[in-house]
């Protein structure tokens, strides 16, 4: 999907490789998706999640390249890919913790989770896929946020009805 382009302005050139599109849109959608963490004022957001999206598409890329590009098996393709999946696990771990009554941080490892995921799906080439999770993804935050609302309202609605 993503080829080599050339940026000219006058007599400057500069080729911009396809790897640097995948990288910047990797970037892009780890910002994105941090941007909700940040809002919330949550330690991992913006640079975590783009750190970790950018990290996985180079490790993706790098992967497909070892193997001997496109057309190599899958199954070498996926070895790196797979080591990825682990380790971001790892980490997706270690951002949730249980106090005496709550569980914190699950949605901030599924989002760690997520934008590697993503970050592999752009160092795949697979640009329309990553859109549409990305899309997918900001809506449904969007919507579950707006749904926690009306719950509350309603949880505080039926409250103060049951003590009058």
């Amino acid at each position: 999907m993503f080829h080599d382009s050339t940026f000219s302005l006058f007599t400057f050139s500069l080729v911009i490789p396809a790897y640097a599109k995948m990288v910047l849109l990797s970037a892009l959608v780890g910002l994105l998706i941090g941007l909700e963490r940040e809002y919330r004022g949550k330690a991992a957001s913006l640079r975590t999640f783009s750190t970790i999206a950018v990290g996985s598409c180079l490790f993706t890329i790098l992967s497909v390249e070892a193997a001997g590009g496109e057309l190599a098996s899958p199954h070498d393709i996926t070895r790196i890919a797979a080591q990825i999946v682990s380790g971001i696990g790892f980490l997706g771990g270690g951002v949730i913790f249980k106090s005496t009554d709550r569980i914190e941080g699950i949605t901030t490892g599924a989002l760690v989770w997520l934008s590697s995921a993503m970050g592999m799906a752009c160092g795949f080439n697979r640009i329309s896929l990553t859109c549409w999770v990305l899309l997918l993804v900001v809506l449904l935050h969007f919507i579950v946020l707006l749904l926690y609302r009306i719950i509350y309202y309603f949880r505080l609605r039926n409250s103060s009805f049951y003590q009058t």
